[in-house]
């Protein structure tokens, strides 16, 4: 059989990349549906929805290509509305692939709580903090190096590079802070911040500090009147977002706007920084995606999908994303009778629901 030079050297490509990056600048894995996956944007919108909350995320990126990532995540959060504080946490999986293998893949799990001030009954702030562990597992067996490989393509036989480790685990903490009104939210957060060692070389490879801001302002399209009551009048709204993330040497801007208009939602954003050249290219304008989302809201489930269309240097039709969001709210409190020792901040954060 002919060998085939383009997969052997994406291959050697790839392996380089997946290492380089865990042992230099690894970053975390980004989602699209960033308030689809509320505690991994800012501990401090656990239990934001003020209720009780699980969520199921599924993200395939770039997935015509031979490698894509593939992750998952699954959350579940409880605000306790008569106590001023929220618990939850999440576990998530991510699997760096190259072709049929799997040569590098990530687990976390994470316990997460936040606690809310409220500072008059038209704003509050709530306060995050997560602890977790995480595990990056490498699959020698997935990946070809140059020693494997002579004039006729793989040879089959086994690696010489010096690898101390399958294996690394590390415990974690982040924090974050959001403040919020009836139509808007700011918050910022800093995830990583003991810097775990993640090396599977036996060196000094730390994993970079997250810093990360984002707001948003919803503009109502109903309102409530004098003499009438609409309750959740954010039904019908149009909503701007922004997100901004550092880590390492990289960074990235998000800019985003929802249409609510019940049972549906529709949004869009644009993710990259047009006013800054690329790293690689010095004439490059720095773009990475154009997102398109839509969701729909039945009853207490809701059901979100994204496309990104990919506008940077990888190929067109094939690095193009695909993620599904499923959300079950519980309305715990919905007959609860006893009386609360004090009344509860009667106000949430507006974030969208996608």
């Amino acid at each position: 059989m002919k060998p085939n030079y383009f997969n052997f050297l994406f291959l050697i490509t790839t392996t380089f990349a997946c290492l380089s990056s865990y042992k230099s600048q690894a970053q975390d894995t980004q989602f699209s549906q960033y308030y689809s996956t509320p505690m991994y944007l800012n501990p401090a919108l656990t239990g934001a929805g003020g209720k009780t909350r699980a969520i199921v995320n599924y993200r395939k990126q770039w997935a015509g290509l031979p490698s894509s990532i593939v992750s998952f995540m699954a959350a579940f959060d409880h605000n306790f509305k008569y106590k001023n504080f929220s618990l939850g946490g999440y576990i998530k999986q991510d699997q760096f692939g190259v072709n049929e293998g799997t040569p590098l893949s990530h687990l976390e799990a994470v316990a997460s709580g936040s606690y809310t001030i409220g500072i008059n009954r038209y704003m509050g702030l709530n306060l995050g903090l997560q602890v977790g562990y995480g595990q990056n597992k490498l699959d020698r067996s997935a990946l070809v190096f140059n020693d494997q490989l002579d004039s006729f393509g793989f040879t089959g036989g086994a690696t010489n590079e010096p690898f101390i480790n399958d294996q690394v685990g590390y415990a974690d903490v982040s924090t974050g802070a959001m403040l919020y009104g009836e139509k808007y939210w700011v918050g910022v957060g800093f995830s990583h911040i003991t810097r775990p060692n993640i090396s599977f070389l036996g060196e000094q490879s730390y994993l970079p500090v997250k810093i990360s801001v984002e707001a948003g302002y919803m503009i109502p399209l109903e309102f409530k009147g004098h003499r009438t009551h609409i309750p959740e009048y954010k039904r019908r709204s149009i909503t701007i977002a922004t997100h901004y993330q550092s880590q390492g040497k990289n960074d990235q801007l998000s800019i985003g706007a929802y249409l609510h208009y019940a049972p549906l939602l529709f949004g869009v954003w644009y993710r990259g920084l047009p006013l800054i050249k690329s790293a690689e290219k010095d004439s490059a304008i720095n773009h990475d995606a154009i997102v398109l989302l839509t969701g729909i809201k039945l009853g207490n489930i809701n059901f979100g999908y994204s496309y990104d269309i990919t506008t940077s240097d990888l190929p067109q039709q094939n690095a193009n994303s695909h993620e599904i969001s499923l959300q079950y709210t519980f309305n715990l409190y919905k007959d609860y009778r006893k009386k609360p020792k004090r009344k509860p901040l009667e106000l949430s954060c507006p974030s969208p629901l996608l």
